[in-house]
């Protein structure tokens, strides 16, 4: 029995020993990050700064995809698993959702290549919007400033789809952009984001697993004879 829990507790530990590791983060109050390219530029965030958001956000009103995407490239990356995305997410002014007019307006989160998100907001017109996990939603229909229509706002570190994605490669290009038949940019509709952050996560190997359980044996052995 003594030996089952010691070993059912390495396994624990080796379990336990997932690590971590942030790659990028910008709150975009300064000078922007050189990974940072594409469409948009840092703004003040008006009235979404009641809402977590910092002085700035970086904004994107761009008419659309391909050419107006806002791009996050990472290279050199440390050894990792799978890769998580934190950022808070403005949907400034007019968005009109799939069921809406003109539409639709799609939000996009793209990861080497494949669309790992896709939203629609009813600012303005339409009743199918994107719902947001509990503690996601920051405003629903709050006139935050820009060109004076209805914005919404949401905390997208709550979005599990965009969290342990599968990735092992050195390099990491991330694009935010929208599309849709519907969609205008300018001052009708852009989106924005904020507190920007990319970590990597690295699962041990079956054979570091199997050492660590190991440690734990001949630590606890030696406590014994001790």
């Amino acid at each position: 029995m003594f030996k089952q829990c010691v070993v059912a507790g390495a396994l624990l530990i080796a379990a336990g020993s997932v690590s971590a590791q942030q790659v990028f983060f910008s709150d975009f109050e300064s000078t922007l990050a050189a990974e940072v390219t594409g469409d948009g530029s840092i703004q003040g965030s008006q009235g979404y700064s009641a809402f977590g958001f910092g002085n700035n956000l970086f904004r994107n009103s761009a008419f659309g995809d391909p050419a107006g995407a806002t791009v996050l490239t990472l290279i050199n990356l440390p050894a990792h698993d799978a890769v998580s995305l934190d950022f808070l997410l403005a949907a400034i002014d007019s968005w009109d959702s799939t069921n809406g007019n003109p539409s639709p307006d799609l939000f996009n989160v793209e990861l080497d290549g494949v669309n790992i998100f896709q939203a629609t907001f009813a600012n303005t017109s339409g009743s199918n919007q994107y719902t947001p996990p509990a503690g996601g939603l920051l405003i629903d229909n709050g006139n935050l400033g820009f060109a004076g229509f209805l914005d919404d706002g949401f905390d997208m570190s709550f979005e599990p789809t965009l969290h342990n994605i599968p990735h092992t490669a050195s390099t990491l290009t991330i694009r935010f952009f929208a599309s849709g038949a519907g969609w205008q940019g300018g001052d009708d509709e852009s989106f924005g984001i904020d507190n920007l952050s990319v970590t990597l996560t690295q699962v041990p190997t079956p054979g570091a697993a199997s050492l660590a359980i190991l440690g734990v044996l001949l630590a606890v052995r030696r406590r014994r004879q001790g």
